[in-house]
């Protein structure tokens, strides 16, 4: 009876380890299966960051790109005001024999334009004593900008000092043509090409002898 006994005991202690190992097994192939999931999370996690990182990189390229692309834009839009101002203020300038000047490196467009127009203000009888750097607005600085040049061309074309020689007055027409006339004296001129009076002496008869 005894060995009976100890038979079940011994039986049911081998089912119980039996028990355990299974669940041993059970939990290792759990912890395994745990662990290939935090793999792939930690995959999927990784990835989503290279492509975010990718597609902030991207943004960062685009943005850096249209900024450049941007102040392109804007040295070339400037470029072409500066041109547009000289162009404007060269038609006076060449009234009087002149050309206007390029603007100055790191120079501002309205200190240009103000440059160019100081020296026209004196044939301008409304602006001629006008401080320019005072006029803030743009569409007021425009008006008088405009009347100066048209001022100087067209004092260009009536004031003269007597006894001047002529000068030659180049200017460019809306048609981009070059208009050239003269203005000045011209008895002043053409007086070395004119000759004097001619001088007749007194004929004297001979005496009869």
């Amino acid at each position: 009876m005894a060995d009976e006994k100890l038979d079940r005991v011994l039986q049911h202690l081998d089912t119980l380890h039996t028990k355990i190992d299974g669940i041993d097994a059970g939990h290792k192939e759990l912890a395994s299966r745990l662990d290939a999931l935090e793999g792939e999370r930690e995959k999927e996690k990784s990835e989503a960051k290279a492509r975010a990182d990718a597609e902030e990189k991207e943004r960062k390229e685009r943005e850096e790109r249209e900024a450049a692309d941007a102040a392109g834009k804007r040295v070339d839009e400037d470029s072409n005001k500066f041109a547009e101002a000289q162009m404007r203020a060269d038609a006076a300038y060449q009234a009087w024999g002149k050309q206007a000047p390029h603007a100055l490196h790191g120079e501002t467009l309205r200190d240009f334009r103000i440059r160019l127009l100081n020296p026209l203000k004196s044939h301008s009888k409304a602006y001629k004593d006008s401080a320019l750097n005072l006029v803030g607005d743009d569409a007021v600085f425009d008006t008088i900008e405009g009347a100066i040049i048209n001022d100087a061309v067209e004092a260009s074309s009536t004031t003269f000092t007597m006894g001047a020689p002529l000068r030659k007055l180049s200017s460019r027409n809306e048609a981009g043509h070059t208009v050239t006339k003269f203005v000045g004296d011209p008895a002043v001129t053409w007086a070395p090409f004119m000759g004097g009076a001619t001088k007749f002496g007194r004929i004297v008869k001979p005496a009869l002898r």
